[in-house]
Parts: C-alpha cells; structure tokens; sequence
C-alpha cells in the first residue's frame, strides 16, 4: 500500500508512528467512522425523506442546519482538546469519552420508532455528529503530530484514509449482502444494516487505537506565555491566507462530494436507469453497488496520489485530482443509460480521484499548522483540524439543504415516476455543481505557497525555537 518517498524527502519514520499491524489498529477507528461520512450523506436523508415521509424539504433542511451547528461545535471542540489537555493526552481520553454516546445515537437514528419526525431526526443527528467529530477530529489531530516531515505526514494520513475507504467498503457491502440474504434492498434494511456494523465495531476499534499508539507531547512553551483564547485564536487563524485558501478547498470538495453522494440515489435510479439493469447469477444488483466501485478506485488511487504528491507536491496532486473529476463527470453526459457497466466506469475513475483530496487536504493542514505555530507560538492541531471537519461538513450540508428543496420546486418526486423536464434539472445539479467546485479547486491549489521546501525552512525554525526554549 505504501508508496515511499524518494529523494530528499526524509523517509526515516518518527519513533512515535506505530507500524505494520499496528499502525492498522491506530487506524481501525476510521472503519467505523467511515459509517457516519458519506453513507449517512447518501442513504440516511432519503430513507427519512421517502419511507418515513418527511419529505424532501423538512430532511434537507434538518441536515443542513444540523451541519451548520457543527460550524460552531467544531472550532471549539477542536480549540477545547488542544487547550485543555489531560493527564493521559490531549486525544485519547476525549475518543474514549465519546465512544459510548456516539453508539448511542448510531443506533437511535439508524432504528427510529414509529412515529419518529422532525423532532426526533433534528435531535439525534444533532447527538450523533457532536460525538462523531470529537472521535474524528481527536484521532486525525493525533495522525497529523505523529511526524514533522512533509511527505512522511503525507505517507501517515493515505494509511488513515486508506483504512477509511476500507471502511466504507466494508460498510457499503454489508446491507447489499444483507439484503441479498433477505430478499430486500430497501432503504430501511441499508440504514440498520449500518448502524449495527458501526455500534458494534466503534468501541472495539477505539478500544485499539489507544492501546497500540502513543501521543507525542506538545512542542514546549515558555511557562509564563498566556494560552490564547478561542476569539483570538480565530482572528489569528482568519489571517492566515494559506489556511483560508485550503479550508476555501476541502468546503469546494464536500461540496462537489455532498452533491454526487446526496443525490445517488436518485441519479442512479432516475437519470442512470440502473434500478434492474443487471444481474449475477438471477439476482438483480442494487444500484448500491456501484458505491463499490467508487471506494475501491479511492483505495487504489491512494497510492498513485501519494506517488504524484512525491514528485510534485501535494497541492499539484491534488489539482490533478480535480481534473480527473471534471472528466469523469463530462463522461456522463455521453453515457449510455441503463448500462450498468458504463455507470461501473464512472464511479470508478471518480473514486480514484476521490482518492487524492481527504488525505492530501489532511497533510497540507499539518504544513498549515507549522506556519501558524511559527506566529502564534503554539501547535493548534486540533483547533485546524476542526476548521477544515467544520468546512467539510458545511460542503456535505449544503447541498442536501439546498438541492433537496430545488428539486422539490422544479417537481421532483422523490418515490419515482419524473417526467423528461425534472430529470434534466436533476442530470444540471448532478454535473454542473461538481464541475464547477473542481475547476475553482484547480485554481486554488496549483500555486499553493507552502511547498516541501517551504515547509522544511518552517520546521527548521520551530525547531531552534524549541531548543531555546527547553
């Protein structure tokens, strides 16, 4: 899996990086994570918008609004771990904590009870995703400081992300195998399906992780050094272009995400006419499936990325990415419909450009917070982290909270039988949005300033500042 750099890049691995199998039960609580990523974006707002019959505007506006509270909870989460750490670390303690309550939301929006509404989904998401980022945002912070060196911080995140594309693999397996077993594909069987798999596999694998890795402490600070409080902490982070630039980023790649992955289901079912188009062995294959392929060309495009991100660094990678994307989605536009194997391609090569951005995004974070330490004078990995999970959610929201009531507008019905007028608006949503949030990606990213040699004269400098001050 992993792709070693070359040159002068650094590939001695820090002490505190756990290996082989064990790095493996660092990153286990990523299959578990992965449950409540994309999946929850994809299934969960059409199982309650359809079959529990809130409709199409109620649920897109409750997942919207549920994410833009994050846009607070977020900052200060990640601002809280960092600021105030506890005798057993800044990470561990936190994951431990949440691990419990997030298997209880799990299992509460994933088997509601009859009669469950507004209310009852508006209060549990709400639940579940404060739990979710603090786990989330606790093990990619403690990824990040497991080393200061450029493409070895890139090496670290695609292992993380490459147990969460396994994840999602597992996880999008899981209710097709369930429900070829049970004669049934409904939405309802996919969403419990997953809310098992996460209650029962969260706690063993943050169990783990805490086992197997240690933290490494935070860089050392004059003791007589005020810690900064969180408004300052904002404005100082608002000042800083190459942050801005990246979180501008990670939001444009949930957004083009949250549009391909809120509107799969209809997509495939409506503008792809997937729904019985193919078979194996006299059983008809979900349009689920298709998800398959999308996670397993993202597990296999990790390593390409990271090998393109050694020769021209990450921000260039992840342009390229970008790029791939656009094609993908210009291809359908020419794709037959009905073909079950034509849409296989598509999700395909969009998988293994999906691939570049969640892990590239994570490790040019960790060269982000290099700079800011060199001005503020503490590492806040937990308080960036937590922006860049804040823009993503906001990306992921956003186009459920607002495509969801346009479709409702042009006259879109949820439970089938569209006419020609409201699936091209569908096929406009579903193509233009994603090329247009690549495009702005590309420009964002082709000049990024912190390059490897930049990073390396940032690491030289944070460096003689912690031996003057020890």
């Amino acid at each position: 899996m992993d792709a070693q750099p070359t040159g002068n890049t650094g590939s001695t691995r820090d002490a505190a990086t756990p290996t082989g199998f064990r790095f493996f039960l660092f990153a286990s609580p990523q299959l578990a994570l992965a449950t409540l990523g994309l999946p929850i974006v994809i299934y969960l707002p059409a199982y309650y918008a359809g079959p529990l019959g809130l409709g199409l505007a109620a649920t897109g506006f409750i997942f919207m609004i549920t994410r833009f509270w994050d846009v607070f909870t977020d900052g200060l989460l990640g601002w809280a771990v960092d600021r105030f750490p506890t005798r057993w670390g800044r990470r561990k303690v936190w994951m431990l904590v949440s691990t419990p309550l997030m298997v209880l939301g799990t299992l509460a929006i994933c088997f509601p009870p009859a009669g469950a509404g507004t209310l009852y989904l508006l209060f549990w998401l709400t639940f579940i995703y404060i739990w979710w980022t603090l786990i989330h945002l606790c093990h990619i912070a403690w990824a990040a400081e497991l080393s200061d060196r450029y493409d070895e911080r890139s090496r670290i995140q695609s292992r993380v992300m490459a147990v969460y594309f396994s994840g999602l693999l597992l996880v999008l397996t899981a209710p097709l195998a369930v429900g070829a077993i049970m004669g049934d594909t409904g939405l309802e069987t996919k969403v419990q399906a997953m809310g098992i798999y996460a209650a029962v596999l969260l706690p063993i694998s943050v169990g783990a992780a805490l086992l197997v890795a240690r933290e490494r402490p935070p860089a050392p600070r004059a003791t007589d050094e005020p810690l900064m409080g969180f408004g300052e902490g904002l404005r100082l982070a608002a000042r800083n272009p190459a942050l801005l630039r990246l979180l501008a980023v990670d939001m444009l790649a949930g957004l083009a995400g949250g549009t391909a992955s809120g509107l799969f289901v209809y997509v495939t079912t409506e503008l792809f006419r997937l729904q019985g188009a193919f078979s194996i062995a006299g059983v008809v294959l979900d349009p689920g499936a298709l998800l398959i392929f999308t996670y397993a060309g993202a597990f296999f495009g990790v390593p390409l990325w990271l090998k393109l991100s050694y020769r021209v660094g990450k921000h260039r990678a992840v342009a390229a990415s970008a790029l791939l994307t656009i094609l993908g989605f210009l291809y359908t536009l020419i794709m037959p419909r009905g073909d079950f194997l034509a849409a296989s391609l598509f999700y395909l090569v969009n998988g293994i450009a999906f691939g570049a951005a969640p892990f590239l995004d994570r490790a040019m974070l960790a060269d982000v917070v290099d700079l800011d330490q060199t001005q503020s004078g503490e590492q806040r990995t937990g308080f960036f982290f937590a922006l860049m999970s804040m823009t993503n959610k906001i990306g992921y929201a956003l186009p459920v909270g607002v495509i969801y009531p346009a479709l409702a507008l042009v006259g879109f019905n949820p439970n089938g039988g569209n006419g020609p007028e409201a699936i091209a608006w569908l096929a406009a949503m579903f193509v233009g949005v994603p090329i247009a949030c690549k495009l702005l990606i590309v420009a964002l990213t082709w000049n990024f300033p912190i390059t490897r040699e930049t990073q390396a004269a940032l690491r030289a400098r944070l460096q003689a500042e912690d031996r003057a001050s020890a």
